[in-house]
C-alpha cells in the first residue's frame, strides 16, 4: 500500500472539456449515478478503470455510499458498497489515514492511497469487496470535508488490464484536487438533506459530552439518526441488550432519560450557543 498527499492547488493536467462540464452538471444531481459516472469518464480518457464509488465516511457511523458506476455491472458496484459499509470499512487502510490526518479547513489535504488485492490482509474483504467482481486493485482520493466527515473517491481495476502503472497512478495524482473539490462541493449541496444533519449531530455530541466511550458514541449517534435498536445491534454486530446497556450508560453520562430528551440537549445547546454570538458585541 501506498499513499501521497497533494496540495489543493497542485496538478497541471490538460482536461477535457466535455468531461468537465459532466463533471460540473452531476454536482448535487438526484441521480446516484451521476457523481461517479462522471469521475469515471473523466478519468477513462487517460487511465484504463472499471468502477467508480463515493464514500462518506462521518464519524462512528457506518460509511454512506453517495454514487457509484461501472461500466459493465452497475448494480454489483452498488451491492459492494453496502456489503463494505455493513461488515468491511473498518479492516480497510483508509480508516487509518482518515485518523491520521487531522482536519483542515483552509487548505484541505487531499490524498491519494493505492492499494491492490494483495495487500489486505483480512481474507473476508479481499473475497467480498475485491475479488467477487475481479477487482485487482483501487486508488482512492481522500479528503475531509468537516471536523468529523471526510469522502474518498475510489477507482478500481479490474483483473483484465492488471495492476495499474506508475504514469496511471501519476495521473490520478494531478487530477486529484479537481476530483476532491467536486466530492467536497457535492456533499456541500446536501442533496438529500443528510450530511448537514449528521455532521451537526456529530460535532455537537463530541462537544455536549466528551467522556463517551467509542462505543456509546456509536450507539448514540445511531440513535439520533433514527435507528432502532435491532438495527443498531446489526451494524456493530452486537446484541440488542448490549446496545441498551451502551443506551443506558451514555444517557446517564449526558444527563437525559430519552431520545426525546437526548435531542433536547442538542438543540438547547445549539440555542444557547446562537444566544451567545447574538449578545456579543457588534464592531462599529
Amino acid at each position: 500500500m501506498q499513499h501521497w498527499t497533494v496540495g489543493s492547488s497542485e496538478g497541471d493536467l490538460a482536461v477535457n472539456v466535455g468531461a468537465t462540464v459532466r463533471l460540473i452538471g452531476a454536482l448535487g444531481a438526484k441521480d446516484s449515478t451521476a457523481l461517479a459516472g462522471a469521475m469515471l469518464e473523466a478519468v477513462r480518457r487517460h487511465v484504463q478503470v472499471h468502477h467508480c464509488s463515493v464514500m462518506c465516511f462521518e464519524g462512528d457511523r457506518n460509511p454512506r455510499l453517495l454514487s457509484a458506476a461501472s461500466v459493465q455491472c452497475q448494480w454489483q458496484v452498488f451491492n459492494i458498497g453496502s456489503v463494505y459499509s455493513h461488515d468491511h470499512y473498518l479492516k480497510d487502510d483508509l480508516q487509518r489515514l482518515i485518523h491520521r490526518y487531522p482536519a483542515s479547513f483552509e487548505s484541505p489535504t487531499v490524498i491519494v492511497h493505492r492499494q491492490s488485492l494483495a495487500d489486505i490482509d483480512d481474507a473476508d474483504y479481499r473475497a467480498a469487496c475485491y475479488q467477487s467482481i475481479g477487482i485487482v486493485e483501487r486508488v482512492s482520493v481522500l479528503i475531509r470535508v468537516g471536523r468529523s466527515q471526510s469522502l474518498s473517491v475510489n477507482f478500481y481495476r479490474d483483473q483484465a488490464a492488471g495492476l495499474y502503472s506508475d504514469a496511471d497512478v501519476q495521473y490520478l495524482i494531478g487530477l486529484a484536487p479537481l476530483l476532491a473539490s467536486c466530492a467536497g462541493r457535492h456533499y456541500a449541496l446536501d442533496t438529500h438533506g443528510v450530511s448537514k444533519f449528521r455532521g451537526a449531530v456529530n460535532d455537537e455530541l463530541a462537544d455536549l459530552c466528551p467522556c463517551l466511550t467509542a462505543r456509546e458514541r456509536e450507539v448514540v449517534q445511531r440513535i439520533l439518526d433514527g435507528a432502532t435498536t435491532e438495527r443498531i445491534a446489526d451494524e456493530l454486530k452486537i446484541r440488542p441488550t448490549t446496545v441498551i446497556t451502551y443506551r443506558a450508560r451514555a444517557y446517564d453520562k449526558i444527563g437525559v432519560n430519552s431520545r426525546r430528551e437526548l435531542f433536547a440537549a442538542l438543540l438547547g445547546r445549539q440555542g444557547g450557543m446562537r444566544d451567545e454570538a447574538d449578545a456579543l458585541p457588534v464592531a462599529a
